[in-house]
């Protein structure tokens, strides 16, 4: 079985001046693009110094190692998700039901928009410093967010009783899930057609919160919307 070549280091840049911020954002986006070609933070930073043609021992007036990188890289990426869900929410308007599911298709287009920063974001690292990172601030902020929409469907009428803890790591579950699939290009079981043999983001997120309702829908109704037969590709005469 062959091995899949790792994608070339980038050329080297001729020397460049930048100012400070300049630099340490060019630091920040050529790594991004290291991670998103090579499925991980496959670099040194000596190599983003070269592919940026500044000079040797350049990155580290910025970055004690590169560990405080990929720390500051975790922390904008979700800070960015944070971002989108807040965008999401404000499109979802005040409708209880809508802003729910407006969180888990915030979550999914941003893994799908961002596989650089959604990779670094879930991928364990023994050196990673949870405090320069701002992981835990975020990950709390994000639950507050989800048990806030999940309270206030349950006040609605809409979601069944129960600890909204509990739900929200159901939830959770469901959207990340898919959203790791998505990123990562797994086909399930072989199966070379990813769409035929799994639900899109719309289905997902319907079919998460469903056993969740007080009203459930008619199982009839949902088996004919989202798992009926898919038509085979008319064949080329």
């Amino acid at each position: 079985m062959n091995k899949q070549a790792t994608p070339a280091a980038p050329k080297a840049a001729r020397k460049k001046s930048y100012h400070h911020k300049d630099l340490r954002n060019a630091l920040l986006e050529t790594a991004l693009t290291l991670i998103d070609q090579r499925d991980g933070p496959h670099f040194s930073l000596r190599e983003l110094e070269r592919a940026l043609g500044v000079s040797h021992a350049s990155a580290y007036r910025h970055f004690a190692d590169k560990a405080a990188l990929l720390d500051a890289l975790t922390a904008e990426g979700f800070a960015r998700l944070a971002a989108c869900q807040d965008e999401e929410l404000k499109k979802a308007g005040d409708d209880p039901m809508d802003r729910l599911e407006a969180l888990g298709v915030a979550y999914i287009h941003f893994a799908l928009n961002n596989k650089g920063f959604f990779s670094l974001m879930f991928t364990e690292r023994d050196d990673e410093n949870l405090e320069r990172s701002n992981r835990t601030h975020h990950n709390e902020q994000a639950l507050t967010t989800l048990l806030g929409c999940i309270v206030a469907c349950q006040d609605a009428g809409i979601v069944t009783a129960g600890d909204p803890k509990r739900i929200a790591g159901y939830v959770i579950l469901a959207t990340h899930g898919l959203a790791v699939y998505r990123t990562q290009g797994h086909h399930p079981l072989g199966s070379g057609n990813d769409d035929a043999f799994f639900p899109d983001i719309d289905a997902v997120n319907e079919l998460t919160i469903a056993p969740l309702l007080i009203n459930r829908p008619n199982a009839a109704e949902y088996s004919a919307r989202w798992f009926a037969p898919i038509d085979p590709a008319p064949s080329e005469s």
